[in-house]
């Protein structure tokens, strides 16, 4: 595969200006795409290729590189081999942002849709904007679309919805795969087959009391190393106050109120701006304010997770010696809490302030799918 080459040219447009053009060669050909950047003749250096004479020329001159990084980068990252045709299409299509929401936006009106689809395909993103405000084309990963397909079932839809759903999201993710190349995990979606399979296997998960007893006497025993400590007490705090992941990693001191000596957790989800109260000394024993006073002088150091899937890999790493069957993530951990507080015939309404949902009928949902465990 010859590498594409690429040059600056100007072509002269109305009023006397010039247009900035990259001109892209391969195989002896070559396309013209435009930076749509004007400028007056005088203010063009053809022996440099560079803007002068021009009060904004470091900006137009740094626009101008930008083109010319992002078409190397789109050859670079693309998975085949790279043609002008192919990167005519993938520049045209992508622009300059490498969102995926406003990717699938643009590609929903250049397929030739039907306006019903269309307006199907819609509804989609305006769920999966919901779920997730922004989503750049590097985080769709497994545990992106895990999450999501965990939304939809939440949210209790019918399994049939759910399915036509997330082959809706299935044919944008192959698209972004298409434009952005490498930049797209490879593997997110791998997980999702048939729709037989989802409705077997991709059933809520959570932990037992036994369980959780299991874990905390492995995090007991003094022999895990720090890291993987920290990492196990942050699931079981997560997993004794509800939290999602995301929420977990916004608190801070200031979360942490002490009301007639009781401690109470104050947060607003993140992902639903829903306000949530927690009286700490009540759950399960008090142990996630038992946690509060461990890391109470380095709460900045228990609250840092980082990215989701990789706090699963250093629990599922933390857990290995464990002794423990079971699936574990960050998201077990919130589904373990409201599992138990149900088997502790706690009334609907508090499991709906524990876990944060705006909507009762959301809270009945959730617990109809934690039922069927």
């Amino acid at each position: 595969m010859e590498k594409i080459q690429f040059s600056l040219l100007t072509h002269a447009v109305k009023g006397g200006m010039l247009a900035v053009f990259v001109k892209c060669s391969q195989y002896g050909s070559f396309i013209e795409l435009d930076t749509n950047i004007r400028i007056f003749k005088e203010e063009w250096n053809k022996q440099s290729g560079l803007i002068k004479s021009n009060p904004n020329a470091i900006q137009l001159n740094m626009l101008i590189r930008k083109t010319l990084y992002t078409l190397e980068e789109i050859e670079l990252t693309y998975d085949g081999e790279m043609t002008l045709t192919k990167l005519h299409d993938i520049y045209a299509k992508r622009g300059a942002s490498a969102d995926w929401y406003a990717m699938w936006g643009k590609a929903m009106y250049e397929r030739n849709l039907k306006p019903g689809t269309i307006e199907i395909h819609s509804t989609v993103l305006r769920t999966l904007k919901k779920y997730r405000d922004t989503c750049p084309v590097t985080s769709l990963s497994e545990d992106f679309f895990r999450g999501f397909m965990q939304y939809l079932i939440s949210s209790g839809l019918k399994y049939s919805t759910v399915c036509k759903e997330m082959h809706v999201v299935k044919a944008y993710y192959n698209i972004a795969r298409k434009l952005y190349g490498n930049k797209v995990p490879a593997d997110g979606l791998a997980f999702y087959h048939d729709p037989k399979d989802f409705k077997n296997n991709y059933k809520m998960k959570a932990l037992s009391d036994d369980d959780i007893r299991t874990i905390e006497n492995y995090a007991a025993t003094g022999l895990l190393k720090k890291t993987h400590e920290l990492t196990v007490d942050q699931f079981l705090f997560m997993s004794y106050v509800g939290t999602r992941i995301s929420d977990f990693a916004s608190l801070s001191a200031e979360n942490f109120k002490e009301d007639n000596g009781r401690l109470w957790l104050e947060y607003t989800s993140v992902k639903t701006c829903t306000p949530v109260r927690l009286p700490l000394w009540a759950l399960f024993d008090g142990r996630a304010e038992q946690l509060y006073s461990k890391y109470k002088n380095k709460l900045s150091e228990f609250f840092t997770v980082g990215d989701n899937s990789k706090f699963n890999a250093r629990l599922r790493a933390a857990l290995k010696n464990c002794n423990l069957n079971k699936h574990v993530t960050a998201h077990v951990a919130r589904h373990t809490c409201a599992s138990r507080l149900i088997n502790r015939d706690i009334p609907i309404t508090t499991i709906q302030q524990v876990i944060g949902h705006r909507q009762i009928s959301m809270t009945n949902a959730f617990i109809r799918q934690l039922q069927k465990l």
